[in-house]
């Protein structure tokens, strides 16, 4: 009879424990539709905190994730990390690094330590927060509130949590990346519009000159611009830049640099390039730019066809090429100016000059072309971009900028980079 009421009672109570595991699974679907509609990161380890430790019913607790390939807390309820990092496991190795570099879950039974909150620990359990292609982190809760053991049953329950974190982390992740991607394209489509209503449209309408131009943006817009002004009948002014940063902050500093540019043109027509340097940079570092890695690079040219001279001023770009029609078929390297623009507002620029002549030509490019690179990523560089000049000055202008275009698309065949920066190039050349 005796054994009768024992194994009736033995039932009973893996009836009621069937119950509550039947309760907490129900509990558990809940909890796992909850976690996974919430895409903000912190919002979720809040709630699964409170879950994990009501479903083990557990005292206190942490969950970790994995920052720089490092374990950080990000919740903590009662216990503070410096605890939780001298709970040893294995090889000197504390219990939350092992479980999180092996993603296995592991427990702590039967221990009689005291935490600096003066807790008095029995048990922990520390269960990785994982997908099939990888771990996040870990979430460690200590003692039970009854006493006793953390048992096969928290582990499953707890791992099943888990999976759910995991998976949320992951959407939630997923989430930012498409929103900043978003943002992005928005900010590229901005920025091409504002590049795009810079950029002249009628460059070779100027008498006595032929003008030529090929410009190609990059994937991740970049700041290139040129321009060319009318001053008088017979002069005219070049402008060709290129701002450090890409985006949106390129494209206002870029259409800034722009507006500065004709408006000293408009009221001061006859200014020296070397002057105008000094008036743009001015403005663009006292009031403009407040970045520090951000500037422009700028080359003024003024072209006199009366008084047949050329002044220029190079504002830390590359040097224009100039070849002034001669049968060495000599080329110069204009490079007279000075520093960058935007950074340092009292800088001073020296000007250059050079004797016009028919058929004599100015090149003006940005580092889209000297660093484009082949599949063995060797710049295409000056040297080369030199030789090309000299091989090509039986070419008009707007055929020479194609044939420079088309020259580079051969250059980079095979390589992986496809036109990391904006690609621009400008010929001028005198009747």
């Amino acid at each position: 009879m005796p054994s009768a009421v024992t194994s009736l009672s033995q039932i009973e109570s893996l009836e009621k424990k069937l119950e509550s595991q039947k309760a907490k699974l129900r509990d558990l679907a809940t909890m796992g539709a909850v976690i996974t509609s919430i895409h903000d990161i912190d919002a979720i380890l809040s709630v699964v905190m409170d879950m994990a430790v009501g479903l083990v019913s557990g005292e206190v607790g942490m969950i970790m994730l994995e920052e720089n390939s490092e374990l950080v807390a990000r919740i903590s309820w009662g216990i503070d990390e410096k605890f939780v990092r001298a709970l040893v496991y294995k090889d000197d190795v504390d219990l939350a690094t092992y479980c999180f570099k092996n993603q296995k879950t592991a427990i702590l039974n039967e221990l009689c330590l005291l935490s600096d909150r003066r807790l008095q620990v029995e048990s922990v359990i520390c269960v990785p927060i994982k997908t099939s292609s990888k771990c996040y982190g870990v979430n460690v809760i200590i003692n039970k509130q009854e006493g006793g053991s953390f048992e096969r049953e928290d582990i499953e329950i707890l791992q099943m949590l888990m999976n759910f974190v995991a998976v949320s982390i992951d959407n939630s992740t997923l989430l930012q990346e498409k929103l900043e991607n978003q943002k992005m394209e928005q900010e590229i489509a901005i920025a091409r519009q504002v590049q795009k209503t810079i950029l002249p449209e009628n460059i070779d309408d100027i008498e006595g000159v032929k003008i030529g131009a090929e410009y190609i943006p990059a994937k991740d817009v970049g700041g290139d611009f040129y321009d060319v002004i009318r001053a008088n009948n017979d002069q005219f002014v070049v402008v060709l830049g290129d701002v450090s940063n890409k985006g949106i902050p390129a494209a206002l500093v870029m259409s800034a640099a722009s507006g500065i540019i004709k408006s000293v043109l408009e009221f001061e027509p006859d200014v020296e390039m070397s002057l105008l340097a000094e008036k743009v940079n001015m403005i663009l570092a006292k009031g403009i730019i407040k970045d520090r890695e951000t500037f422009v690079t700028l080359f003024f040219a003024r072209f006199d066809l009366k008084a047949k001279e050329l002044s220029y001023c190079n504002a830390g770009h590359l040097p224009g090429l100039f070849f002034l029609n001669s049968a060495g078929k000599e080329i110069m390297k204009l490079s007279k100016g000075g520093t960058l623009i935007g950074q340092f507002p009292e800088t001073k620029y020296i000007m250059g000059k050079v004797p016009l002549a028919a058929g004599c030509r100015l090149f003006l490019f940005t580092d889209g072309l000297t660093e484009s690179v082949d599949s063995n990523m060797n710049l295409f560089g000056m040297d080369r971009t030199e030789e090309l000049f000299k091989k090509e000055l039986e070419l008009e202008p707007q055929q020479f900028c194609r044939k420079v275009k088309n020259r580079i698309d051969e250059y980079s065949i095979g390589s992986e980079i496809e036109y990391m920066d904006d690609f621009t190039v400008l010929q001028i050349m005198v009747n």
